[in-house]
């Protein structure tokens, strides 16, 4: 069985890089953070008030829409958190995914990042309160929850958005790119916030946090668990670590979060997902990075994000500010931010 699973990895990394080809064919910590004139940051996106999803460069013009989410996202209610919980670009800024709505209506979709357009992967189930559809490093694929998570609608009665049950179903990849795509993931325990990196040896593996969030796993891309991390052995990771937003893209360090407090959704109320992390962790060490308590959103090769209101700051490992910028009023109260530096 263990060999087995050894060719299923190996089998779907290849794939995973096919997928790729296919598709490209192709100073002191607080002191000394250069502004955005004086070095080329990279790029930002962000949900605006009139439901698009903006692009910015911070060295170009003012920000531009690239995808329409009009009857997908709103700023109140179940359809608005879903969208949050489960909205990502992919590495290579060709698509976003999401799960649209929040009821046995839900379906996987992409958005074409060039061209507005809009396509549906998958109707319901799926799932975007545990695993929410995540981007292999690559961009060529996401892997989604297949679950029937909201139960049947005769159990709340005709027309009510039946109640969430405890149902744990196959994950499955997709992708707006290729029909032939990896065998399923099969997860040997059930998990929450999975997020891809590239390990040493080329190959893809993710990292998930247990139901209870008591353990961080490493994994191949067969589920086979690689290393077991528990949560007590990371510093900084108390009173309560609730979730993980992100990891570096070689799986060494891990932006988590500690407590719900002001970290859930910033409009529409509640989220499943935490928006940002309250503490960046080696997980090499389980030791906190210096500079990571001023939290983090998102985690790149030589550094992370951290966002307070519209100023966003980029820290190195050490603890040392890059640079800083202001956001423009058109993605400063965006839900959910995404970066991507200028080498990317």
């Amino acid at each position: 069985m263990k060999e087995h699973r050894m060719v299923e990895s190996k089998r779907v990394a290849g794939a995973a890089a096919a997928l790729l080809l296919a598709a490209t064919l192709s100073a002191c910590n607080l002191g000394t953070a250069e502004s955005s004139t004086d070095t080329d940051i990279g790029v930002f996106y962000g949900l605006g008030d009139d439901h698009r999803l903006y692009r910015w460069d911070p060295d170009g013009d003012a920000a531009e829409p690239v995808l329409d989410l009009s009857g997908v996202w709103e700023e109140s209610g179940d359809v608005g958190t879903v969208l949050r919980a489960s909205l990502s670009v992919d590495p290579r800024q060709r698509y976003a995914a999401w799960v649209a709505g929040g009821d046995p209506d839900a379906s996987l979709r992409f958005g074409d990042l060039r061209t507005g357009e809009i396509t549906t992967a998958v109707e319901y189930p799926v799932d975007h309160a545990c695993i929410d559809p995540a981007w292999l490093a690559d961009g060529s694929a996401v892997l989604a929850h297949r679950a029937p998570v909201w139960g049947g609608a005769d159990e709340t009665g005709a027309g009510a958005t039946p109640l969430p049950v405890e149902t744990w179903g196959p994950t499955e990849w997709h992708s707006p790119d290729a029909e032939a795509l990896p065998p399923t993931v099969d997860l040997e325990v059930d998990g929450c916030r999975l997020r891809w990196y590239t390990a040493e040896d080329g190959t893809a593996q993710a990292i998930y946090h247990d139901l209870e969030v008591t353990e961080f796993y490493r994994v191949d891309t067969a589920g086979q668990i690689l290393e077991t991390i528990p949560v007590s052995s990371l510093e900084g990771a108390e009173p309560l670590t609730i979730g993980l937003v992100d990891v570096d893209p070689t799986g060494r360090y891990a932006c988590i979060v500690d407590d719900y407090g002001e970290h859930g959704a910033i409009k529409g109320g509640f989220t499943i997902r935490a928006e940002a992390g309250t503490r960046v962790i080696d997980l090499d060490t389980g030791e906190a990075v210096e500079g990571g308590d001023r939290g983090c959103t998102s985690m790149h090769a030589e550094g992370f994000v951290s966002q307070d209101g519209a100023a966003v700051a980029f820290t190195d490992y050490e603890g040392n500010a890059r640079w800083e910028t202001e956001l423009p009023s058109t993605i400063a109260e965006s839900p959910i931010l995404f970066y991507y530096p200028a080498e990317s």
